[in-house]
């Protein structure tokens, strides 16, 4: 069963989701509806090990919520629910912010793990809600003040400031950015980069990392403890030893 708002693609482990809906691509019913199915698909499946999440067109990655399909905010998957999910996710997400990303836009960015973004002069990223006389909703006030500290947080959405790529990339909102010729020959390259390391261990740190952050260090460490426990008895640990002591590339598989 296939998609109608968003396309997805899996080559090498890395899978890539275009949000489809042009010339915006903005977030509606239907698409919440994809992403959530595809998020749940993606984590069972065996074949992803990173995922992409970039908007089709060279306009924009995601101009937020459809205003005009306001009547249906509340219906379907909860887009606060859905965004919680990317955050825990247990495999790395990659936002390609290539356009401009705005409200709810910017929100799913946060949610992902990475956030990348084009040089494009036109490409900007942030929460203009208060713009409206609104909030960002979907999670951003939170995610934002985790990632930039309250202050610049606030500076950010109490005025409604759209970043540039470089601006974005000075205040610690972006990860890194990419000329646009170039954007997605680098994403993907540092995907499947990402793809090589081992999926387990990988899991580990992403679940360690997000409990620390959400619950405090000891809840952490303890996740941490149980994780080295596990990854431990792992075929790619013994891999892992293994090409370090014949001096080669670990092949990882996952298991």
């Amino acid at each position: 069963m296939g998609y109608n708002t968003i396309t997805v693609t899996t080559n090498n482990f890395v899978t890539i989701i275009t949000l489809n809906r042009p010339p915006t691509n903005s977030i509606n019913l239907g698409m919440r509806e994809d992403l959530d199915r595809a998020i749940t698909e993606l984590e069972q499946s065996r074949d992803t090990r990173i995922i992409i999440i970039t908007g089709a067109g060279d306009k924009g990655f995601c101009a937020g919520m459809d205003v005009s399909d306001v009547a249906n905010l509340y219906n379907g998957p909860d887009a606060i629910d859905m965004f919680n999910r990317i955050d825990r996710f247990p495999k790395p997400l990659i936002a390609a912010v290539n356009g401009y990303c705005l409200g709810g836009g910017c929100e799913l960015a946060l949610a992902c793990h990475f956030r990348f973004m084009t040089d494009n002069p036109k490409a900007k990223i942030g929460c203009p809600e208060l713009n409206l006389g609104i909030t960002p909703g979907w999670g951003g006030i939170q995610r934002m003040a985790r990632l930039l500290g309250r202050s610049t947080a606030l500076d950010l959405i109490l005025f409604s400031r759209r970043l540039s790529a470089q601006e974005a990339l000075a205040v610690g909102l972006v990860d890194r950015v990419f000329p646009a010729a170039e954007f997605m020959k680098e994403t993907s390259a540092f995907a499947q980069a990402l793809a090589k390391r081992p999926p387990v261990a990988v899991n580990a740190v992403l679940d360690g990392m997000i409990t620390g952050i959400e619950k405090g260090i000891d809840e952490g460490i303890r996740v941490d403890r149980v994780w080295s426990k596990k990854c431990e008895q792992t075929k790619d640990a013994h891999e892992g030893f293994t090409a370090f002591m014949q001096k080669r590339e670990p092949v990882f598989t996952g298991e």
